[in-house]
């Protein structure tokens, strides 16, 4: 298999994995997740991330809801993860993946979602 496939199917399976724990083990009311970026149109190059917004019902505090979720990350996907220095994204890391999460409102979401740009 060549290498570019293989981390195709990494990042595919990281996706899934990602977007199962932010949906049942968050401990937040999450309603959507979607992905977006060079990887998922296929233009991307070997070192480009995956970039993955979502929402919750309620729309809480951003602050608390990366700090909730970087202990979760660490624990149930064994990966890396901290706040971007802009406090508006958490950074995802671990060997051959890297991954931006950012929580929307509801709102911003769909609107998103409605330009085709990311895919759900």
């Amino acid at each position: 298999m060549s290498i570019r496939r293989e981390a195709e199917q990494k990042y595919s399976a990281f996706y899934e994995s990602l977007k199962n724990f932010l949906y049942k083990n968050s401990g937040y009311n999450v309603r959507g997740v979607a992905r977006w970026g060079s990887r998922t149109t296929g233009e991307h190059k070997d070192k480009s991330d995956l970039d993955v917004i979502f929402w919750i019902f309620g729309n809480p505090s951003k602050q608390k809801v990366y700090t909730d979720l970087m202990d979760g990350l660490k624990k149930n996907l064994k990966v890396n993860a901290n706040m971007g220095s802009s406090k508006n994204v958490i950074k995802i890391w671990r060997e051959g993946i890297a991954c931006d999460l950012v929580l929307l409102s509801e709102s911003d979401y769909k609107e998103q979602i409605k330009t085709r740009r990311y895919s759900e």
